[in-house]
């Protein structure tokens, strides 16, 4: 086994991406060790085979005594074999910043050990490492992480039409989604992943499918339907999001980030699909989260609402919304930063039906305003789009009615945050 030792950042919080609800944090600072010296991760017992991986793997916290371990497996369709450097990279997102040594038992390239190291700052050793390195011919072929919800839906309608699709079917309570996702021609990685806590340290594991199929797809971009609500950080003046950074793991298979979506809003999104694929929305929705749950009534509001001003019948099959408040305001990023617009244009009344103790000065804000940035796209996400794509992007967004903000909208747009910004770290 040939050890890697690199020495370590220092951990200096602050968002640097959020994608799907999921926070990252980016390293500044003094060079020094990873500071979990307690945790370490494992992946041995490699079964690889066309179409198939499964691994054994040991996670431990020595100083909290804990541990977790299992089986995990990934079976993909169509049925490749990627090469155990890509394996390695999908399997850095579910070690995230936790442990201080990672050990695989597998050939890894060193320069594919070295971009691991420098993205988990841990001591990574390998079975064999090697020379050999990789450079996949620019192609600017295009992978979107397809789950089939509103966002990566009206991400697809927006991107060319050879754009490839990559899913992750997690199965149990997910089986909806990927009912659904089948229909279209998309690469499949299914697994039993969410079974175990991994998946919890780094939100990148939702994009391990299009690691693997990085090299059969010949990918140069790679998107994921996230949109501005994903988090608070996105809403900021100084956030990274805009940079258009690919994040490490994928950087380390070849691709550059093209967030499509990232400027609009989930009502945006709903405006894009009612423009391109009406006939969708209705599917989507239904396969996106289960009857009686916050997350399928406030996307069935804004679904209805959209069809009202586009004057098109999306065919919503409408459910009753939950039977309690699931939420006080200030709780939930996503359900206040939609409340204004749904206070707006639906009343306090459907609103509640999400959110209880909503602050006077919320309803009188979302009275006096407009809200029609919601509806529109915020320029900053698309400065640093790849230049290769921009143009396709903005002809479809024009085709669809959806404008960048006016003077109006960012003013009103600061004015919503201000107050977002009593509840959560802007």
């Amino acid at each position: 086994m040939t050890p890697h030792i690199i020495l370590r950042i220092i951990n200096y919080k602050k968002d640097f991406i959020n994608i799907a609800g999921y926070n990252n944090t980016i390293k500044l600072g003094l060079l020094i060790m990873n500071d979990n010296s307690s945790n370490k991760i494992s992946f041995t017992d490699f079964e690889l085979a066309d179409g198939y991986i499964g691994f054994y793997f040991d996670a431990q916290n020595e100083e909290e005594e804990e541990e977790e371990e299992g089986i995990i497996y990934f079976e993909l369709t169509p049925a490749i074999k990627p090469r155990s450097d890509l394996i390695a990279i999908a399997l850095s997102t579910l070690c995230g910043r936790e442990y201080s040594n990672i050990h695989w038992d597998l050939n890894v390239s060193s320069s594919t050990v070295k971009a691991i190291s420098k993205f988990t700052q841990a001591q990574v050793t390998t079975k064999n490492s090697f020379e050999n390195l990789i450079i996949r011919k620019k192609s600017n072929n295009i992978t979107l992480n397809f789950s089939g919800g509103f966002d990566s839906l009206s991400a697809k309608c927006l991107m060319p039409s050879n754009t490839n699709l990559v899913s992750m079917d997690f199965g149990g309570r997910f089986s909806g989604e990927s009912e659904f996702f089948k229909k279209f021609k998309t690469c499949i990685t299914k697994t039993n992943l969410v079974d175990f806590t991994l998946r919890k340290n780094s939100w990148s594991f939702m994009g391990i499918g299009s690691i693997l199929f990085s090299d059969y797809l010949a990918t140069s971009f790679q998107t994921f339907g996230g949109i501005l609500e994903s988090g608070p950080n996105n809403i900021s003046d100084t956030t990274m999001s805009a940079n258009n950074k690919s994040f490490p793991p994928f950087k380390a298979a070849g691709m550059e980030s093209a967030m499509y979506v990232l400027g609009l809003t989930e009502v945006g999104t709903l405006q894009v699909l009612g423009h391109y694929a009406s006939k969708l929305i209705s599917p989507s929705l239904d396969s996106l989260a289960s009857p009686g749950e916050a997350k399928r009534y406030r996307k069935q509001v804004l679904a209805s609402i959209v069809s009202g001003k586009m004057e098109k019948d999306f065919g919503l099959n409408m459910i009753d919304p939950p039977s309690k408040s699931p939420f006080k305001f200030g709780q939930n990023f996503v359900e206040d930063f939609l409340s204004f617009y749904i206070i707006k244009n639906a009343g306090i009344e459907i609103a509640s039906h999400n959110i209880s103790d909503i602050p006077e000065e919320v309803l009188k804000l979302s009275d006096s305003l407009s809200l029609e940035f919601y509806e529109k796209l915020n320029p900053k996400y698309y400065s640093n789009f790849p230049k290769p794509l921009l143009s396709g992007l903005m002809s479809k967004l024009t085709a669809a009615k959806i404008h960048q903000y006016s003077q109006k909208d960012w003013e009103e747009f600061f004015q919503v945050r201000e107050i977002l910004s009593q509840y959560y770290t802007i």
